[in-house]
C-alpha cells in the first residue's frame, strides 16, 4: 500500500511516467535500507489503473525502445489517495508504516490525522501499562531464560518509549499546520 500512495501522491501533484516516480521514491527511501525495483512500480501502476485510480495520459513510442506512459491520476484515486492515507494511521504497526503517509500529508484534514495520532499514542501508553503489569519473576524458568526476558522487555519497552515521545513530535507539527490552515 505504501509504495501506491506514495505512487497517487506524486500523480496528484502532476502527470509522471513510471520511472520518474521511481526516481522520487528512491530519494524518499535513501535513508532506508528498503529497495524498490522497476517491476515493483510497473506492477503497482497496472494496479492503480486497473482500479481507474490513475489513468493513461500519453504513450510515447521510438523505435528501439520499449513504449513510455505518462499517467495522470484520476478523481476516484485522489479519493483513494485520502482513504489510504487515513487508513495508515490507523492500522498503525510501526513508524516506517506511515512513512509513505507522512510526506504527502498536505493531501488530508490535518485535525484527522492529529485525531488519529491522538488514538495511536493512547494505544500506545496502554501497551506500556501491559508491558509495567508483566513480573518475568513470576515464571518459573532457568536464569539464562530469565536474562532473556528481562532484556525482550526492556527492549520493547524502550522501543514504544521512543515511538511515543517521536508521535507526540509528529502530533505537534499537524497540529501546527492545522492551525495555518
Amino acid at each position: 500500500m505504501s509504495i501506491q500512495i506514495f505512487i497517487l501522491g506524486a500523480l496528484s501533484e502532476g502527470n509522471c511516467y513510471p520511472y520518474d516516480i521511481k526516481k522520487q521514491i528512491g530519494k524518499h527511501l535513501e535513508q532506508t535500507e528498503a529497495k524498490i525495483t522497476e517491476g515493483t512500480i510497473y506492477y503497482n501502476f497496472e494496479v492503480l489503473h486497473k482500479k481507474g485510480l490513475i489513468e493513461k495520459i500519453e504513450t510515447i513510442q521510438s523505435e528501439n525502445r520499449p513504449d513510455k506512459t505518462m499517467y495522470g491520476i484520476t478523481d476516484q484515486g485522489r479519493l483513494a489517495l485520502e482513504e489510504s492515507i487515513y487508513k495508515v494511521f490507523q492500522k498503525f504497526t510501526t513508524i516506517q508504516s506511515l512513512y509513505a503517509a507522512l510526506v504527502n500529508l498536505d493531501k488530508v484534514d490535518n485535525q484527522k490525522i492529529a485525531y488519529l495520532i491522538e488514538d495511536i499514542i493512547v494505544k500506545q501508553r496502554k501497551k506500556l501499562d501491559y508491558i509495567d503489569e508483566q513480573k518475568p519473576e513470576e515464571i518459573e524458568v532457568s536464569e539464562d531464560l530469565m536474562d532473556a526476558l528481562w532484556l525482550m522487555r526492556d527492549h520493547a519497552y524502550h522501543t514504544i518509549e521512543s515511538n511515543i515521545a517521536w508521535l507526540e513530535k509528529l502530533l505537534h507539527h499537524v497540529q501546527s499546520r492545522a492551525l495555518r490552515h
